[in-house]
């Protein structure tokens, strides 16, 4: 017997055609969608049409809804604060399982940047490097400082998947850092690894950009208390 599908309704219809002008005018993250009025004149329909439809994608986590602002395209378009449901993992082997994780990927990432970045992605390395620094010395949490420098890492190589596997990233660096941070020359050791992997991006070094990932990984891991696994270091 044939199954029947049902019509869509008109606010998800209207929702299709949102996500259909995202991709084709290429928003940028934080661009601000049209006004409602602005919509209803485009879709020809009801503004409490045009208010359903936004609230779907709402839902999926491709718009942010700001009250009294507007609607803004979030950064991640359609990415879950928790994408991979970290939150119900088994929290004390998430640190290190992460980790891992993290020793699985970033080298083959880091190699990978080291033959596409641009000058303006060495800019903004150099730029958050010194904005660790000055973090650390005034006694304030780097931390978002050292997510960023591993999200233009990802964004050196073009890659949109390799992008949305960055809030795992973030995840492990705000975990770590709850580790390392009373641990004696952490910090010095972690930034003398994201020096020698900025330097060898900037010379577009692969071989050097995967074991100076390598090498910061494993420093993260030891300072974190995690036992590196021999066969991924070889």
């Amino acid at each position: 017997m044939e199954t029947v599908r049902k019509p869509r309704k008109l606010p998800e219809q209207i929702a299709d055609k949102l996500r259909e002008m995202i991709i084709q005018e290429e928003m940028k993250t934080g661009s601000k969608l049209p006004a409602e009025a602005e919509l209803m004149a485009r879709f020809g329909v009801s503004r409490s049409t045009v208010r359903e439809a936004v609230k779907i994608l709402q839902t999926e986590h491709i718009v942010d809804i700001r009250q009294g602002q507007g609607t803004f395209l979030c950064a991640m378009p359609g990415l879950a604060d928790d994408p991979l449901g970290l939150r119900f993992a088994d929290q004390e082997e998430l640190i290190a399982q992460l980790l891992e994780t993290r020793l699985l990927i970033e080298p083959s990432v880091a190699a990978l940047a080291a033959k596409r970045r641009t000058d303006k992605h060495l800019q903004d390395m150099k730029h958050l490097l010194d904005k660790m620094d000055s973090a650390y010395l005034h006694g304030e949490n780097y931390t978002p400082y050292d997510a960023e420098f591993h999200s233009v890492i990802a964004k050196c190589t073009g890659n949109d998947v390799i992008m949305r596997l960055l809030p795992t990233i973030h995840e492990s660096i705000s975990a770590g850092y709850q580790h390392t941070r009373r641990v004696e020359g952490s910090y010095q050791r972690a930034s003398q690894c994201h020096l020698e992997l900025y330097r060898a991006i900037m010379d577009r070094d692969s071989d050097r950009a995967r074991l100076a990932a390598q090498r910061h990984m494993v420093q993260t891991m030891n300072d974190s208390g995690v036992e590196v696994p021999g066969a991924l270091t070889r």
